[in-house]
């Protein structure tokens, strides 16, 4: 494993160029996700929309909604990660923010396409072994970036009819505070949202109960701290939102079919995003 970071605002930084068949299942992230298409067809699920891939463009969403790649055979494509933390509290990016965690996507136009892969091209190349002092120059233009997309106009915010505002809400109600303790009361409450009844519409959605939802993102988390800290299990459990070490085990077996200590020793080195990877189920629709 990378040395230790030591900066929480870089753990789930990372960036990767990669030819890949489609996904074989279905999965969610803490971070929000860049993408890059250079070669060949793709799209994703997310949730109940169907996003394209461009050749000629840029495409940002948050990786917290549950998503799955699908191709017309291999493609080569650039990705790259930045955890929401480093995001929040930044006025620059602070309405982007808001649209991508309600399920906003954001579009790059064609004749930033040339800009668009030389910048990531570069993040590749410096967040796989660079110092660590080019990896927050990485975020500062991934910032900066995410910053003039949301400027520009290109934010894809079209109604999606199968999901309710209620759902959207509690969505972002965890997506802001799912490493906080929380009921599903509490986030029902938070998205003005009668509890009973927003259970019953988040399952809708999302295929998938808020704590199931709530459970999957911190395994998520945790999944990142533990292929990019050298934090102990316990710290790792806290911090992702788990109250105690017994039930941060139940949740990470179930959830990834390993014990955090064999996921690190064993899985840590994973890319995100490579098919076959034990990942967080999709939505069932």
């Amino acid at each position: 494993m990378a040395g230790e970071v030591t900066d929480v605002h870089t753990i789930g930084l990372d960036a990767y160029r990669q030819t890949s068949a489609a996904m074989s299942r279905g999965h969610l992230h803490p971070e929000v996700e860049f993408n890059l298409l250079l070669a060949g067809t793709a799209w994703y699920e997310i949730g109940a929309r169907t996003i394209e891939l461009r050749a000629d463009g840029l495409t940002v969403f948050w990786g917290g909604c549950p998503h799955l790649m699908h191709t017309e055979g291999p493609v080569e494509l650039i990705w790259a990660t930045v955890p929401l933390g480093a995001l929040t509290g930044q006025p620059a990016t602070q309405s982007a923010v808001s649209a991508l965690l309600a399920g906003g996507v954001l579009h790059g136009s064609p004749r930033e396409a040339a800009h668009d892969r030389l910048l990531m091209s570069r993040w590749v190349g410096e967040l796989s072994g660079g110092p660590r002092a080019r990896h927050q120059v990485c975020l500062l233009e991934m910032l900066a970036r995410l910053a003039r997309l949301s400027a520009t106009g290109c934010m894809d915010v079209r109604p999606r009819t199968v999901y309710s505002p209620a759902a959207e809400r509690m969505l972002t109600v965890v997506a802001r505070s799912y490493t906080e303790p929380l009921s599903v009361a509490e986030i029902a409450e938070r998205a003005d949202t009668h509890p009973t009844y927003a259970a019953q519409v988040f399952k809708d959605a999302f295929g998938m109960s808020v704590w199931h939802y709530v459970t999957e993102l911190r395994v998520a988390h945790a999944r990142t701290l533990l292929a990019g800290t050298s934090w102990g299990i316990d710290r790792i459990a806290h911090a992702s939102g788990f109250q105690t070490r017994s039930s941060f085990y139940r949740a990470f077996r179930s959830g990834t079919g390993s014990t955090p200590t064999a996921y690190r020793r064993t899985r840590g080195q994973d890319v995100l995003h490579t098919p076959g990877t034990p990942s967080t189920p999709a939505c069932d629709r």
